[in-house]
């Protein structure tokens, strides 16, 4: 239970570093510039598309933010859970064990993705 609230804290400190000038603190984004996360299919949906759509910035033509590949998994992590949790309706937490999962799967399909 300590390492939940533990990563809660990391999330809110890397989503406020990282997302909050364009989603907000509210979670609501920039209207015609930047969705809401507030109950966004991508927050309360699977796990693997969330992860990977963080990893790349969007799929296909549907490229809508920068990369956040540059997070390490215990991060990616942390700023996913903090986000389902806040704007999710409490989506389950992501671990970091299924960011390196889908990390590897990117990587596979799109080389150069993940730390340089």
């Amino acid at each position: 239970m300590v390492q939940a609230a533990a990563n809660i804290i990391d999330g809110r400190e890397i989503y406020e570093r990282d997302c909050l000038a364009c989603h907000m603190s509210s979670g609501r984004g920039v209207p015609g510039m930047t969705p809401t996360l507030i109950a966004s299919p991508w927050i309360m949906g699977g796990e693997d598309g969330l992860i990977g759509y963080m990893l790349t910035g969007g799929f296909g033509s549907e490229i809508l933010m920068g990369r956040f590949d540059y997070l390490d998994d215990a991060e990616m992590a942390a700023v996913l859970s903090y986000i389902r949790r806040e704007y999710g309706d409490g989506a389950p937490q992501i671990t970091k064990e299924r960011v390196a999962s889908v990390r590897a799967q990117v990587l596979e399909t799109e080389p150069g993705a993940g730390p340089q």
